[in-house]
């Protein structure tokens, strides 16, 4: 049957009427409604070269959501609370202000604000550019003096515009090479050398982005610019938003005390009570969310983590929205002597020991335990039983330990976690490309013509963690357009701009000028030879066996359940020297190549569990259907006294020697036994003895933990691979994990050391640590089978984690997990302090 689409018909079904159709054409699948015909699905086989790839339907979930924005503002020491307010005026009146955060230009480098930039994954970095009237505002005069001797209509009319546009005039810091440095660091903002969006301004109309006038429903206010002089000031605009126009009245200007009380209470409605009075009572915050049609989703986690931040530099205020954004709810208190009932108030639902954090980023650990410490000790006193009660809920943490699982983001409220299908290829190394553009739907309330937005396509078997290399050709399929809008990996899926980045012809339509890229998902071992980069990637020798058995089985899974259970001991016994005493002895034969067995030796050999023998009969039927187990016969030779394994499919009435090539007849003579019929034996695929050989049982049951302690996306795995630097292996991985947000690396032992001796153990680790270093790995996994690691193994990570973090270099979180493989594993963080012990997670 001819295809209508170009391609040859080959085999597929039809519901009602019930028939048979198959279509094969390259890089298309489709889904026909038609009459009578329910549905038509067309399964279509994508060629290439004459080679068939696998084909299937990738399920995905769309939402569409605002951009989240990472704004930077001038960070003059004298002036920097009036710049992050200014920044923050512009970043509220942007539709998805909400999902955004404003960082002086002072801090962008600190450390402390390093990894919380990176989960936060921004889509746009930019340079804020004030307007005239708000550089007048932060610098009184500045308009007059920068107009000289300008006077009468043209000093009118120029001071007009300087207040109005983006200011230009001089006198502002250079914050290019910072907003440059970040952008390539987060890997934003750009497609190639072209970069989408680069500046926010005060004025909504000169942006490229939505603005959230032309959203809302509903009236928004937000703290007027003027008011903004202190941090605590700032502490509660970062909450609610800043109006840049909103005139103020002088009896409505607060005092420090009622600043503190906006950022210690709970609603947002204070807001409307003593800046606003006279405002309708639907009125919203700038930056609530539901201003701007969105809704917060934390993926992954059980609950939110709250988290508080004291301090009152530049680098607090900038960790307590990032921390917002990522964490959970979060509080910045920039005054010295917070209440005692500071933060019950604004967290009263945590009640638990520790479950508020506490931290900062311009103090340490032992002066925020005092400040905290301090405000606790002056709280009231409560007795239950005459037993004081204290029920401290916080704990004061470094930056560096604020651990969050999942992530969290901002979407539009009725376009989110949509079913949609997309017809993809399996690529040969376990990519998947889109056969088809998705097409970006406009979100209620959303004009395509006036408005822009992100689409977020996740996989939930299939996640991408935001690396660096995850955009642009990395994930645009082949022949799929780079220019058309920037692509990359976020929120553990790919997120696109809705609209075309690259030519639109006028009147063209709606899907003219909404985005549809051709995507990629690109498997983990992709991933990571992208991330090693110029070094090369390539399976070890136990990977390309791990990958035979995988393919034996069906999948990476099936592979890890197989290493749990008893069928691993019981082929156990096909190695030599591993046969069990009560196994016939005329029930299995160790052979030049390998070691052969009756089904009377397996049915003989003891489990634990146990299995009986129809469990065994139909456990052995099972792998040989799939290839571990090969099904034949032990047969000699005439010429040569060599026995060897003959596989079933090669089994004839005449057959020739393996060893010297004469001819044989299958006769009684010929088989191992005396019997007057030969018995069927069983011979274990090469690959797979090889993998239990080798205690591969070890990394394959991590693996099969961590994928278990996994919430929501299942991670991806990959088996033992190599990196290469000069064409030389340096460092073998035993295995890689990939997230929503985080890539991992392992290395399993069945012994308790990385070593023999303590020079030994440190090179081993710095090898792992280089690999992890190579693909920019966020964890290294430490497992073995035994108990614990030893302490001249822990003592050396230790060290080695101490020294790199405090020379400012980069080190990966290392976890240990021991007892892999019994009912009790542990799962634990190690701490890089010297004298400290694992704290479990």
């Amino acid at each position: 049957m001819t295809c209508p689409f170009g391609g040859t018909c080959t085999g597929s079904t039809l519901r009602r009427p019930r028939r048979y159709l198959s279509v094969s054409s390259p890089g298309l699948g489709l889904k026909l409604w038609s009459g009578r015909y329910r549905m038509l699905e067309w399964r279509l086989l994508c060629q290439s070269g004459g080679v068939a790839d696998e084909f299937r339907f990738l399920t995905l979930r769309a939402f569409a959501r605002p951009p989240r924005l990472l704004v930077v503002v001038p960070s003059a020491e004298a002036q920097w609370v009036r710049w992050a307010a200014a920044g923050l005026g512009a970043l509220s009146r942007v539709w998805g202000g909400c999902a955004g955060a404003v960082v002086p230009a002072s801090v962008v480098d600190h450390p402390a604000l390093a990894d919380v930039m990176r989960r936060m994954q921004p889509d746009h970095v930019l340079e804020y550019a004030p307007s005239g009237a708000t550089v007048e505002g932060i610098y009184p005069g500045a308009v007059a003096r920068a107009l000289g001797g300008l006077e009468g209509e043209a000093r009118r009319q120029a001071e007009d515009i300087a207040r109005t546009e983006a200011w230009n005039l001089g006198g502002l810091p250079d914050l290019e090479p910072a907003i440059a440095a970040l952008r390539e660091r987060l890997s934003v903002n750009a497609i190639r050398d072209a970069v989408q969006e680069t500046h926010l301004f005060d004025d909504p109309a000169q942006m490229g982005l939505t603005a959230l006038a032309d959203v809302a429903v509903r009236p928004v206010l937000g703290v007027p610019f003027p008011l903004v002089t202190t941090p605590t000031a700032l502490a509660y605009a970062a909450r609610v938003g800043v109006d840049l126009q909103a005139p103020i009245a002088e009896s409505l200007v607060p005092d420090e005390a009622r600043w503190r009380d906006g950022v210690t209470q709970r609603a947002g409605t204070v807001l409307l009570d003593w800046l606003h009075p006279a405002s309708p009572q639907d009125t919203l915050a700038l930056l609530d969310p539901a201003a701007a049609r969105c809704v917060r989703l934390d993926r992954d986690r059980l609950r939110a983590e709250p988290v508080v931040v004291v301090g009152d530099r530049p680098e607090d205020f900038a960790l307590a929205q990032l921390a917002g954004l990522v964490h959970g709810p979060c509080m910045w208190m920039p005054w010295q002597d917070p209440s005692p009932f500071t933060i019950m108030g604004r967290f009263p639902r945590w009640r638990g020991p520790g479950t508020i954090r506490v931290t900062s980023a311009s103090m340490s650990v032992q002066d925020v335990e005092a400040r905290m410490h301090t405000m606790w000790d002056r709280r009231p006193r409560a007795f239950v039983n005459g037993k004081e009660v204290d029920d401290k809920a916080f704990v004061c943490v470094p930056v560096e330990d604020l651990r969050t699982r999942g992530n969290s983001l901002y979407v539009h409220e009725q376009a989110w976690d949509l079913p949609r299908s997309l017809p993809a290829t399996v690529l040969p190394d376990g990519s998947l490309e889109a056969a088809l553009g998705l097409p970006a739907e406009v979100p209620p309330g959303l004009d395509a013509a006036r408005d822009k937005w992100q689409v977020l396509l996740v996989a939930s078997d299939h996640p991408l963690p935001p690396h660096r290399t995850l955009t642009g050709d990395a994930l645009h399929a082949g022949q799929g357009n780079v220019w058309e809008t920037f692509v990359r990996a976020a929120d553990g899926g790919i997120t696109y701009s809705s609209h075309r980045f690259d030519f639109v012809p006028r009147g063209a339509s709606l899907a003219g000028t909404l985005a549809a890229p051709r995507l990629r998902w690109p498997s983990l071992p992709a991933v990571l030879a992208m991330a090693a980069k110029p070094h090369r990637v390539q399976p070890s020798a136990a990977g390309k066996r791990a990958a035979v058995a995988e393919r034996l089985l069906g999948s990476r899974a099936a592979l890890e359940d197989f290493a749990a259970g008893p069928g691993w001991d019981l082929l156990q016994t096909f190695l030599p020297g591993q046969q069990h005493p009560g196994q016939p002895e005329d029930g299995w034969w160790s052979l030049k190549t390998s070691v052969v067995m009756t089904f009377r030796a397996l049915a003989a050999t003891p489990l634990e569990p146990e299995w009986d023998t129809s469990q065994r009969r139909a456990q052995v039927d099972e792998w040989a259907r799939q290839g571990l187990l090969r099904r034949g016969l032990a047969l000699g030779c005439q010429e040569c006294p060599a026995f060897e394994f003959y596989p079933l499919e090669e089994i004839t009435q005449h057959y020739r020697c393996r060893r010297c090539g004469a001819g044989n007849d299958l006769t009684q003579a010929r088989w191992k036994t005396g019997t007057s019929e030969p018995e069927w034996t069983y011979e274990l695929h090469p690959a797979v003895a090889e993998l239990i050989d080798n205690n591969a049982d070890v990394p394959l049951q991590a693996t099969r933990y961590l994928r278990r302690q996994a919430r929501g996306m299942r991670p991806l795995m990959a088996a033992e691979f190599e990196i290469l630097r000069n064409g030389e292996p340096f460092v073998e991985i035993d295995f890689a994990l990939a997230h929503a947000d985080e890539i991992w690396l392992g290395e399993a032992k069945k012994t308790n050391a990385l070593g023999d001796v303590h020079r030994d153990i440190k090179r081993e680790l710095c090898k792992l640590l280089d690999g992890c270093r190579a693909v920019a790995a966020h964890r290294l996994v430490l497992a073995t089978a035994a108990p614990a690691w030893n302490t001249a193994t822990l003592t050396v990570a230790r060290r080695e984690l101490h020294g790199l973090r405090t020379a400012g270099k980069y080190a990966p979180d290392v976890y240990l997990l021991t007892a892999v493989g019994s009912s009790t594993p542990a799962f634990e963080l190690l701490t890089p302090a010297q004298d400290a012990t694992p704290v479990r997670q």
